[in-house]
């Protein structure tokens, strides 16, 4: 309604004054503007509106420039294609109004059509981003309250031996989703106006995700090797309590005030006192104390944050939740080299563009411009995607100019044309995130009905926009089809080593803070970076299932999975180097072994080799596992000399091993999973191998 406002406005006050032209132009240059919050509405900032009225201005005075130098139109088009693709604030605007400009004859001076177009677009601006009640979004308080939620059921999933790792998975992604969109949020605000209680807040419940991950690992190896003892000792209880705590966190009632840890402490001491002699025993009893110490962690992190908590919850406002914003795919790691799908999909606008303007200047169509705003509008990064959007904007162009062509036999006044221009806008605009169709169907009406609404020009002009619209759908299905078509598919292997690699660097850098070299902190960037790396071969994927002739590699999403496995035994092991950075005993070794064994999948998944499995990270896991028992041994000799003495360096010794041991085993295990399936999508298997 506020796009449709911004373009219904200028309409009105040029019948009022009796300047229909200069009107027109007015919502037109509105128009223009206001497609540009199609995405986001809702949080689209001034200084971003502001940013596509400077592009608006930019394409305008290029247009009158070049307007007359025809083969100017070919380069210069083309270039602000592409440049809008590579740099996303830039956008589609400048080649847009470029093109309205250059290819046509103005209706009015130059400098008044410029000037009274950057009028609509900066009105445009002005009212998209006015404090209107439904442009707000949930408040950040609400938000990190739906997060909170999100952990708070990640947590309770970690003891719940009846759920499976495919719904774990599924909390994780959403409980990492919400804190991610959390965070964006908080970014969004200006620096002047953020929140210091809600930075606090946020980083409590990351804090408590990274835990929440480390406690599963133990609880899996808990319920694995004697699930009665955690039973018995309450461990249910315990995740139940830091669940309604985090909750409660930011609710409608008050913090839990009950610690839970003295009565889990108190139950471990019961098991505790059986005195367990055997070395699985023994383990078990040094996860439950781990557990113990993770849920301390939690519940000093909720606690010192719990000011900022109250201090949100009392702004808490819950409105109504707007569509989410699209998530941004991840950033490949060469920006503007031709690995990245971003820059081939400018290359295909750039000479696509460069064609469909060559053509508009040998033959001259009338109302040329369509012609490449069709190929600059349709063409995707995929294939799939360029061929669905090809038939929606076919297709709607047609009913549109169908529907344009019966309104316009009734010969309706300047009064019903500005009506219907606004009923056609808000159609367009509150259906645009529905279908590319509805789009297309009401953005063409709007378009048209605009069009005669400033120069009446019969049918005519309808027949140009649906032909010039079907030849600029074909151009950029033979862009698409021809130019790099199975782009991801060539390159997913490069991909996935680049994936391998980076959790490679994670292992090293954690083996690192395990000698004591770099902090926690360092090695907790490393994981996110190989998380963006796994981030990179999901989106490949996507693309490939677009490609023509594409198969999603099913070895491949295993692989990514697989990986998210291997963070998550990252992260466990952080947590234990966190607890008691004391003496790490062998743990570096086996971390670096990992990673030695994850660069070299690497390579042969670059070299299309099998997996070939070496037991190098077993031997080192055997001297931890050797360690582990002597730790044990001495442990019990003391409390056979002294039952009460419970803070001794062996014990904390014993611990710290005894933990490390559970979550390098899984990270093998795991590892062997992820290189297996990694290189299973690439190995060429030769004939003789086949058939032995």
């Amino acid at each position: 309604m506020t796009g449709a406002a911004s373009l219904v406005i200028p309409l009105l006050v040029g019948i009022v004054t009796g300047h229909l032209i200069g009107g027109a132009t007015v919502g037109l240059g509105a128009w223009l503007v206001a497609s540009r919050a199609l995405l986001d509405p809702a949080r689209v900032s001034r200084t971003f509106m502001l940013g596509v009225v400077v592009s608006l201005a930019v394409g305008t005075v290029l247009g009158i420039v070049i307007s007359g130098e025809s083969w100017l139109i070919v380069p210069a088009a083309s270039a602000l294609g592409g440049l809008g693709v590579l740099v996303r604030p830039i956008g589609i605007t400048p080649a847009l109004t470029f093109l309205l400009t250059a290819a046509n004859p103005l209706p009015i001076d130059p400098l008044a059509h410029t000037g009274l177009q950057l009028l609509g677009g900066l009105l445009a601006s002005a009212l998209l981003t006015l404090p209107w009640p439904w442009r707000r979004t949930r408040p950040l308080a609400l938000l990190l309250s739906q997060t909170a939620e999100a952990v708070a059921d990640l947590v309770e999933a970690a003891a719940d031996p009846q759920r499976d790792s495919h719904e774990w998975d599924v909390l994780r992604r959403k409980a990492g989703d919400s804190l991610v969109e959390a965070l964006m949020a908080y970014v969004r605000h200006r620096w002047q106006r953020r929140s210091r209680d809600a930075e606090k807040v946020a980083v409590a419940l990351r804090r408590v995700f990274y835990e929440a991950v480390a406690l599963h690992g133990m609880y899996v190896a808990v319920q694995g090797r004697a699930p009665a003892a955690a039973e018995r000792a309450g461990a249910d209880d315990l995740t139940h309590s830091l669940a309604q705590a985090l909750r409660s966190f930011i609710g409608e009632g008050p913090a839990t005030t009950e610690d839970p840890l003295p009565a889990y402490e108190a139950r471990v001491n019961e098991v505790r006192a059986d005195r367990p002699h055997e070395e699985r025993e023994l383990l078990v009893l040094v996860l439950l104390r781990q557990i113990g110490h993770c849920a301390e962690r939690i519940g000093q992190a909720l606690t010192k944050a719990g000011g900022a908590a109250r201090a949100l919850h009392a702004t808490r406002n819950v409105l109504p939740t707007l569509t989410a914003r699209p998530k941004t795919p991840p950033e490949l790691r060469l920006s503007f080299a031709f690995d990245n799908p971003r820059v081939r999909h400018a290359l295909r606008v750039l000479l696509g563009t460069a064609f469909a303007s060559t053509i508009i200047v040998l033959f001259k169509p009338p109302h040329p411009h369509w012609l490449v705003i069709a190929v600059l509008v349709t063409v995707q990064p995929t294939y799939g995607e360029t061929r669905a959007r090809v038939w929606a904007r076919i297709g709607g162009s047609t009913v549109g100019g169908l529907v344009t062509v019966a309104i316009l036999h009734f010969d309706p006044g300047y009064w019903w044309l500005g009506l219907l221009i606004g009923v056609s806008a808000a159609l367009a605009f509150g259906m645009a995130s529905v279908h590319q169709a509805y789009w297309s169907t009401f953005m063409t009406m709007c378009v048209l009905l605009l069009i005669d609404f400033q120069l009446p020009a019969g049918t005519g002009v309808v027949e140009s926009r649906i032909l010039l619209t079907i030849l600029g759908g074909l151009i950029a299905v033979a862009c698409t089809r021809l130019l790099w078509p199975r782009g991801e598919t060539v390159r997913l292997a490069d991909r996935v080593a680049r994936m391998l690699t980076a959790h490679a660097g994670a292992a090293r850098t954690l083996a690192g803070v395990a000698r004591g070299k770099p902090s926690v902190e360092k090695a907790e960037v490393k994981i996110k970076q190989s998380e963006l790396d796994a981030d990179a071969v999901a989106l490949s994927l996507d693309y490939i299932a677009h490609e023509p002739g594409g198969t999603v590699p099913h070895a491949v999403q295993e692989a990514v999975e697989a990986a998210q496995r291997v963070r998550d035994d990252l992260i466990s092991v952080t947590s234990v180097l966190r607890d008691d950075p004391g003496d790490p005993g062998h743990v570096p070794e086996v971390l670096e072994t990992v990673a030695r064994r994850l660069e070299t999948t690497a390579q042969a998944v670059q070299a299309g080799e099998p997996f070939d499995f070496t037991g190098d990270v077993d031997c080192e896991l055997a001297v931890v596992a050797a360690s582990v028992g002597r730790l044990a041994g001495r442990r019990l000799a003391e409390l056979d000399a002294d039952p009460r003495d419970t803070r001794t360096e062996v014990r904390r010794a014993l611990i710290r091993t005894a933990v490390a041991d559970q979550a390098l085993r899984s990270l093998s295990v795991d590892t062997v999973r992820l290189c297996d399936a990694a290189t299973s999508a690439f190995a060429y298997v030769t004939p003789e191998a086949a058939a032995a």
